[in-house]
């Protein structure tokens, strides 16, 4: 019978007491020697789609963020909810108002072009996130009100914010804040990313096909580990490859026949199925963040409308669209937090049920009055939708099909756009749509609220709404800044309250992570919010 693994298994790290570091906290050394371990193993891992960049400091794509997470190292890693464990950092300290944050660098680590990290490299790294000119999306939302990074010596760097920011650490974890070459981003400038990506992790970036494959070898000089993980020094396998197999069926076979190790993206339909296979493991974790959304942008008629946007909530039939697009392997959405993130408020689900009556109801009374051809009009303007989504994500037509057949029933005309990554984010970044998808993986409450609703992101940034209320600002700022469990929930809870009232986003599913491999792999990791596969302690047997 196949291995079904609880998160608890895949995050059991025997004999490390991984305690959380509260605000005011001193700084506490997290020491260990290295003992090198290595084999010479490759692992082909199957990917629904290709990132568009491997820089993670610019992008949104959790492709990106996947395979990064080998390429850096995070300054601190996030075993478990709100427990933080040495990454670059070997200590840390905050201070009593969040607003500054101390760090105690690993000393003796080496970019994989040979430059020493040190308190210089993060500060060119954060300063570079927050120039309008990188165009940064993710790692900006993450870097929350940065001011200045100080650099107090080599081995020691000072993160200041210009307002308390208590969701750093959460931030910090991530790849998407990982620390890059200076010496590299000068020599490749716009290049790096494409052309070569450098960091500190344990693999580097060999080469890069978006369209096909990336592959990544391993850094011999790779000399420590974070105390999460079960050895130190150089991974065991010698090469990754990311395989980009954008259809299902073929993804899955390829695992079957051996071609690939480790695929992303298990088909549902096959789900059941492969929970009896006994040569296939499947790893199922309720994925962290947004869950399947849809985007409605306030700066393009006709959802500049309070009235419209509610109706289309309502005309979403979001039992039918898990069912039918996910074949049951999801739950219907509630709110724009998935349940598994802290301060999850189960009073979302009752707000806007499926009532495709009460979404007639709602466009009447408003002035949308039904038209010969079934579509309803205002004022000589038809209630027409611009819906925009790529083509790399799985199922992306059919979801957005079955979406379009939902509103048509109420009288909306949704006019579909299915492009290429490329051509996708060009428009929606600037606003050509009424509708986009969205998903996002994130573990922090206030991280995911800001990116999706901050107006600081509403000018081409994560913010594809386009919404801008400055109540909405003050609540997800306070959410960054508390400190006190009790009080941040309750501060989260209002911000969900508040958006799901000025029907900023409809909330399709809520997901889950889904990854199978064949019985020879062992040692992998994953992290809680289930987004990142990583293969560090990874081992291949025949």
């Amino acid at each position: 019978m196949a291995v079904r693994m609880r998160r608890r298994e895949l995050l059991r790290k025997a004999g490390w007491n991984l305690g959380a570091i509260a605000l005011g906290s001193q700084l506490v050394d997290w020491g260990r020697p290295p003992a090198l371990a290595q084999s010479g193993a490759a692992l082909t891992c199957g990917l629904a789609m290709g990132p568009e960049t491997m820089d993670v400091t610019v992008t949104t794509s959790s492709d990106t963020g996947r395979i990064g997470l080998h390429l850096v190292d995070p300054l601190v890693w996030q075993p478990s909810a709100g427990r933080y464990a040495p990454g670059l950092a070997t200590s840390w300290s905050v201070s009593a108002d969040a607003k500054t944050y101390t760090f105690k660098l690993r000393e003796n680590v080496k970019f994989h072009d040979g430059t020493p990290f040190n308190g210089d490299a993060i500060k060119a790294t954060f300063d570079r996130v927050v120039n309008p000119d990188t165009k940064s999306q993710l790692a900006f939302n993450f870097i929350g009100p940065y001011e200045r990074t100080e650099v107090v010596g080599p081995s020691i760097v000072r993160i200041h914010f210009k307002e308390p920011y208590a969701a750093f650490l959460d931030a910090a974890s991530t790849p998407y804040l990982g620390i890059v070459s200076p010496a590299a981003l000068a020599k490749y400038g716009k290049d790096f990313g494409s052309v070569a990506f450098v960091s500190t992790g344990p693999y580097m970036m060999q080469s890069y096909r978006p369209d096909a494959e990336i592959v990544l070898v391993r850094n011999p000089n790779y000399n420590w580990a974070s105390p999460i993980f079960k050895h130190q020094g150089p991974a065991y396998l010698e090469r990754i490859s990311f395989r980009i197999i954008p259809e299902e069926a073929v993804r899955l076979a390829t695992l079957q026949t051996r071609e690939t190790q480790f695929i992303v993206n298990v088909p549902t339909r096959d789900y059941q199925r492969l929970k009896s296979d006994r040569n296939i493991v499947l790893v199922e974790i309720p994925q962290a963040g947004t869950g399947y959304s849809l985007m409605m942008n306030e700066q393009r008629n006709p959802t500049t409308e309070l009235a419209v946007r509610r109706a289309i909530q309502l005309a979403i039939d979001r039992v039918g669209f898990v069912k039918t697009v996910w074949d049951g392997v999801a739950k219907p959405g509630c709110g724009p937090i998935t349940p598994n993130i802290f301060g999850f408020d189960p009073k979302t689900c009752g707000e806007g049920a499926y009532n495709p009556e009460q979404s007639k109801r709602m466009l009447e009374d408003a002035g949308w009055k039904l038209g010969a051809d079934g579509v309803r009009q205002k004022n000589g303007q038809r209630l027409s939708l611009e819906f925009y989504f790529h083509n790399r994500f799985p199922r992306s037509q059919e979801m957005a099909t079955f979406i379009q057949a939902n509103l048509k029933v109420v009288g909306m005309d949704t006019i579909l756009h299915n492009l290429a990554p490329g051509g996708y984010f060009a428009a929606v970044r600037t606003g050509q749509q009424n509708l986009n998808f969205w998903w996002e993986t994130a573990t922090d409450p206030g991280l995911l609220l800001d990116e999706c609703f901050a107006s600081r992101h509403a000018n081409g940034g994560t913010n594809r709404n386009f919404y801008r209320n400055a109540q909405t600002d003050q609540m997800i700022q306070q959410v960054l800044a508390e400190a006190n469990p009790q009080k941040r929930k309750d501060l989260v809870a209002k911000v969900q309250q508040k958006v799901i009232s000025d029907a900023v986003m409809a909330y399709l599913a809520d997901p889950l992570s889904l990854y199978a491999y064949g019985r020879g792999l062992t040692g992998l990791w994953v992290d809680w919010g289930g987004n990142y596969p990583y293969f560090y302690d990874t081992r291949l047997s025949s």
